[in-house]
């Protein structure tokens, strides 16, 4: 929490009114925020830093009761912008080795204020992700599990990258432990979607958490593989992909890439005559890059 989103909650709890009664008010004076945005100023997310959120804020000054200036004196500074905000630590490669399309990944973090630095904090100490592919063969579900660790002090949020297929609507966050969902940006051409998660409590430096949430995909996410992208070494890392007892591959591939341009290194995959309702693919002290399953469908 910071001394604003104390101070901010305190007035709202206050005033008796609830976010979405705050947020119509705000709407009708001509300065919009929404109800999630405020929930984002409360709990240390986000801050009001643009000059439309500065325009609400002193109407919500006003509303709220408080004097003229009394909660935008609690912001402090701004934020670092530009170099700055996008140096990697030193045990870190730069993640656009790995992504197959890294415009549009930074597009999509640009929306969250966020660079590709936000990604290295928390440290991912230890990763686990469950795939679930229906009976279409379509991916349908994921479940992440994390041990992270904080680089700095009042840690408050981690994000995760992901890529539809198609993004017909919205990947749907389905629970979380150990966080809550905050704001959802997506780079719509390319389908590429980042989340962010809100942490139950703030995180000291050194201190470490276990996270876990699930997403539920769109429908069409019609697909023969699974990827994740590791820019740091950590302890292990597990894919596992389940798949639909009414439709299961002939063939299912663990594999390895480096970098974006090297060639994939299998690493493990199944016999030829084995039923393959699940599998897994399990790394301990990875190097940094792609890790991934693929799998082959039966002919027609």
């Amino acid at each position: 929490m910071t001394a604003f989103g104390d101070a901010l909650r305190v007035a709202v709890q206050r005033s008796g009114r609830s976010l979405d009664e705050l947020a119509e008010v705000l709407r009708e004076r001509g300065t919009p925020v929404s109800a999630s945005a405020l929930s984002y100023w409360q709990n240390g997310g986000n801050r009001p830093e643009r000059a439309s959120s500065l325009a609400a804020l002193a109407t919500l000054e006003e509303v709220l009761g408080e004097s003229p200036g009394a909660l935008a004196a609690l912001l402090g500074p701004r934020r670092p912008r530009g170099r700055r905000a996008v140096a990697l630590p030193p045990d870190v490669r730069p993640p656009n080795l790995f992504w197959h399309q890294p415009d549009a990944v930074l597009r999509a973090l640009a929306k969250l204020d966020a660079t590709r630095a936000d990604l290295a904090d928390p440290v991912k100490l230890s990763q686990s992700f469950t795939y679930r592919v229906d009976e279409h063969g379509h991916e349908a579900a994921i479940r992440v599990h994390r041990l992270i660790r904080a680089r700095r002090d009042g840690l408050r949020r981690f994000l995760f990258l992901t890529r539809c297929v198609t993004l017909p609507q919205p990947p749907a966050v389905t629970f979380t432990e150990g966080c809550h969902p905050g704001r959802f940006r997506a780079d719509v051409p390319t389908s590429t979607c980042v989340f962010e998660f809100l942490l139950d409590r703030p995180l000291r430096a050194g201190e470490t958490a276990m996270v876990e949430f699930g997403l539920r995909y769109p429908p069409g996410q019609l697909d023969t593989y699974v990827r994740v992208e590791i820019g740091r070494a950590c302890r292990d890392v597990a894919l596992r992909v389940v798949f639909d007892p009414r439709r299961v591959p002939v063939r299912c591939v663990g594999h390895f890439q480096p970098t974006v341009d090297a060639p994939l290194l299998t690493t493990s995959e199944t016999g030829p005559h084995e039923q393959i309702q699940a599998f897994q693919y399990v790394t301990l002290d990875p190097a940094p890059g792609a890790y991934g399953i693929s799998w082959q469908w039966p002919g027609p």
